[in-house]
């Protein structure tokens, strides 16, 4: 249903997995993910040895990635870490960092974790599915975000975005508020969530009520197999890995921001002559409140 844009590679679709993923299987996946090319070195018993999993488990995890079997697997991870690296954020980092460690790890690590997450979700991205997307968006009457507490902050990012360029836009991060909104849709209209869990209730009934009055629904989330991918007809999929003080929404953020760009430059690419119409014009419209910058003798 929701397909990627067939870039991504075998420890991306790992990393997507991952929240979904029973124990066994995703402590073999951190395994691999955390040392792809050592933990693939040696026999399908070796590597359940050092996940302290099972060769069964390692099996499951081969079936759930569609790959034939541990030999599939381990040509897999092969290609995908040797395609990998030369790119400089890839490197081999701590998926957590120490509370004692200098800001010079803190911010290599930062550096590696958020790259890879934008470069994963952008890789698997579903790209008909954001065409689609914005082209409900670009010629909708009325479109509405959906988002409570944090993901609420990327329902207005998105909002602030579409609203500069013409399109009708409106954010709801309180549920009432969302659901009489939500009421006054229909199929002329779109209507977005933002997730990271795609279980927040608030958001799942918000789009739910925007879904029976016709609307065009689609929602960005880190679980594809959750209440709101399954009620949406579009799923923006994002990864991210979790550091300290950074947990699963927080390490969303970033490939969040990517997907909405991604979006935005779609509407605006369809809806040229208009967006290029309301971005000049709004600019003009602000320039008097833009103080000159001081001359320095």
């Amino acid at each position: 249903m929701h397909q990627g844009s067939g870039t991504a590679g075998i420890l991306t679709r790992l990393r997507f997995l991952l929240p979904e993923l029973p124990d066994s299987l995703r402590i073999t996946a951190e395994h691999i993910l955390n040392d792809p090319r050592g933990a693939v070195s040696g026999t399908i018993g070796d590597l359940a040895r050092a996940a302290d999993t099972s060769t069964g488990a390692v099996s499951r995890l081969c079936r759930r990635l569609g790959l034939d079997g541990y030999p599939a697997l381990r040509i897999a991870v092969a290609e995908d870490s040797g395609s990998r690296s030369a790119e400089h954020w890839n490197v081999d980092v701590s998926r957590g960092i120490d509370p004692g460690a200098p800001l010079t790890d803190v911010v290599r690590t930062l550096e590696a974790v958020q790259a890879r997450a934008v470069h994963d979700t952008l890789a698997a991205l579903d790209l008909p599915a954001v065409t689609a997307l914005a082209r409900a968006i670009g010629t909708a009457r009325r479109v509405h975000v959906y988002g409570v507490s944090g993901s609420a902050i990327m329902a207005r990012e998105l909002a602030l975005r579409l609203s500069r360029i013409g399109v009708p836009c409106w954010t709801y991060a309180d549920v009432h508020d969302g659901l009489a909104g939500a009421a006054q849709l229909s199929d002329t209209d779109a209507a977005l969530a933002v997730s990271h869990s795609g279980h927040t209730a608030e958001t799942l009934a918000m789009l739910q009520c925007a879904n029976e009055q016709g609307a065009t629904t689609a929602v960005i989330t880190s679980a594809h197999r959750s209440p709101l991918a399954d009620l949406a007809e579009h799923v923006l999929l994002t990864t991210g890995t979790q550091t300290l003080f950074q947990d699963g929404p927080l390490a969303a953020r970033h490939a969040e921001l990517a997907v909405i760009e991604v979006l935005y430059v779609a509407v605006g690419q369809l809806t040229y002559e208009r967006t290029v119409d309301h971005l000049a014009r709004t600019a003009q419209a602000i320039t008097d409140h833009r103080r000159d910058r001081p001359t320095i003798p």
